[in-house]
Parts: structure tokens; sequence; C-alpha cells
């Protein structure tokens, strides 16, 4: 995850820094701190509760508690890849966060065994009432039984496609899960290693591609600080309403807050993921003419290419020269191009 940060900011001039302050880091921490100022001027902090003082507002109040929050965005700002690497699941070396990783680690790879083996059967299902019926789902005679299973197969196959592939790559969050599906998967097709890959890609990028991509980081890295302020909003409440009562259930709201904020953290993350897949589609060939690497003539020598190529990218002692050297060889003039029929072979 550290490595596609960096996408983030490839290319970002001032104004989009500015933007991304306003929106990311300097729009939560406001909001945090007009809910905290609501909570002291109620009074519940000295014991009493005055709902009508906090009708009364303090010009000189409001100016400092602008002043907490721009210091609090500052602060926030360039930690924000550890606030996500958190909500993805790294939580440190100490014998507490391992066994935490431990067990919700597990719990995800029990959840993905479930849901696959959910999927498999409910598609056996389907097929098995489509065949006694003899009717296809498509058909606006199915049967309610064989439109629930279908549902089913599809809520499962959308659950199971939220994780990586290998049960060893599983991380114990949902957010982390979804972020590591993709960046394994974006550019696999291709034989590209994403982690290595899309800093270099983001610096040859279309702006289109670029744009989208920094837009569902930003949504996503949005969704990340409200999460994470939300939580700490909860500690302050209960800080202040402890001492009344059924007062204290007011800390639901900014749980509530929270968990809709990483869960719509979980959901952009797709999102994320899809607009690194799509700048590594589009992108790829612009990677290869700036590193002058030979035209290709078919999907083999691609995949061939892309295999040296990621050796180069994960090592300082691999000479680009050499491996461009050794590249062109591998291209033969005499090497019949491919043809479609070849390729699906390949594929196959």
């Amino acid at each position: 995850m550290v490595s596609l940060d960096v996408v983030a900011a490839a290319g970002s001039g001032a104004g989009r820094v500015g933007r991304y302050f306003t929106v990311v880091s300097a729009l939560p921490s406001s909001v945090f701190f007009l809910y905290v100022y609501v909570l002291a001027k109620t009074g519940a902090w000295g014991g009493q509760l005055r709902w009508k003082s906090v009708a009364t507002l303090d010009p000189g109040q409001l100016l400092l508690v602008g002043v907490a929050a721009l210091v609090l965005a500052l602060v926030l700002n360039p930690v924000q890849v550890g606030l996500v690497r958190l909500f993805e699941g790294y939580w440190g070396a100490t014998s507490l966060g391992r066994q935490l990783a431990v067990m919700r680690t597990m719990h995800h790879r029990r959840r993905r065994y479930s849901y696959l083996d959910e999927q498999q059967s409910a598609a056996r299902q389907v097929a098995n009432l489509e065949a006694a019926g003899r009717v296809s789902l498509r058909s606006a005679d199915a049967s309610a039984g064989l439109v629930e299973a279908a549902l089913r197969r599809d809520r499962s196959r959308d659950v199971v496609a939220d994780y990586p592939e290998e049960y060893s790559a599983i991380l114990p969050t949902r957010l982390g899960n979804v972020l590591r599906r993709y960046e394994q998967s974006a550019g696999q097709p291709y034989g590209i290693d994403a982690l290595r890959s899309i800093p270099r890609l983001a610096m040859v990028a279309g702006e289109r591609e670029l744009e989208f991509m920094r837009d569902q980081r930003m949504q996503m890295e949005l969704a990340v600080r409200t999460a994470f302020l939300a939580l700490v909003a909860v500690v302050v409440t209960m800080a202040f309403m402890w001492r009344h009562g059924f007062w204290l259930l007011l800390a639901l709201l900014p749980y509530a807050f929270a968990f809709i904020a990483y869960r719509g953290a979980t959901a952009l993350a797709r999102e994320y993921g899809v607009s690194l897949a799509v700048m590594v589609d589009l992108s790829r060939f612009r990677l290869y003419d700036e590193l002058r690497l030979p035209q290709l003539r078919s999907y083999t020598e691609e995949l061939a290419q892309n295999r040296r190529l990621m050796r180069v990218f994960g090592s300082t002692r691999v000479d680009l020269g050499e491996y461009r050297e050794s590249a062109a060889d591998s291209v033969s003039p005499e090497s019949p191009v491919s043809t479609p029929d070849d390729e699906e072979s390949v594929e196959g």
C-alpha cells in the first residue's frame, strides 16, 4: 500500500495539493472541533448539562475552534498514509497488535471460505432449478426459489471478489482486503506487478486516467479520515457524558458516522482499485515507449517482456541497457506475428 500512495501525489500541482488539504484534512477537522465545541458549551464536563447555552455562540471561541481545526488538519495531513494502513490492518509488531491481527485475519479467512462455499452451493441450486423447471433465470416465468438462489449466488460472489485470491494474502480488515486484491490483480493479465509499476505509470499516464485515480483516492482518504475522527469523537463524547445517565448514548451518533464512513471507504477502495487497473490498461504502452523498449507484436511477447521488466523494477542491480539488448534479441525479425487464434490458445 505504501508504494501505491506515491501515485496520489504524482503529477500534483499546488492547486491539487490545496484541494486535497481542504477536502481531506480541513473539512473533517473543522466538523470534529465544532462537535467538541458543542459538547463543551453544554457544560457537561463541569457536571451540569445546559443545552440552552449552545444557542449562544461566542465569536472568539469560534475563532479558537477554527485555529484548532487548522492545527489538527496540519498534524494529521502528513500521517494520512499511516491512518490508511491502520484501517487496512497493519497494527504493528507488538504482542497485542499481532494477536488482534491474527484474530481478525482468521475471521476473514473463515468468512471468505463460507461465502465461497455458499456461492458454489447457490450456483448448483440455480442450475438444478433451471433443469427441473425447464425455465431460465432470464425468463419472466422464473420461480421465486430460482430468483432467491440467484441472489444468494450473486451476493456471495461479490463478497468473495473483495478478497485476494490467495488465503495467505488475506488481511485483518475489509478495507485492507479490497486494496490488497487490487494490488495483486491490477496489471496481472499483462504480467505487470502493480506495486512496482504504478508509480512509474503515473508519471506517463494521461490526464484523464490520473484525474480519475486522484478523485477516487481523495474520496477514499476522506472517508478514512472521517471514520478516524468519528471514533475519536466517540471517546470524547464518553468523557463528557459518562456522568449524565442516558446522555452517554449520544456516543452512538459519532459511532454511526464512523461505521458508515468506514463502509464507504471500503466501497471507494473498490473504485480506487478499478482506477488503478484502468491506468495500467491504458498507459502501459506509454511506459514501454518512455523506456525505449522494442515494439511488441503479440501478447506472448508482452508477457515475456514484462517478466523481465518486473525484475528490473524490483532490483537496483539490473542494468536497463542490458535489458533492452536482451529484449531486442528475443524479438526475432523472422518471428511471425501472432494471430488472434494463437493468442487465444496462449491465454487458454
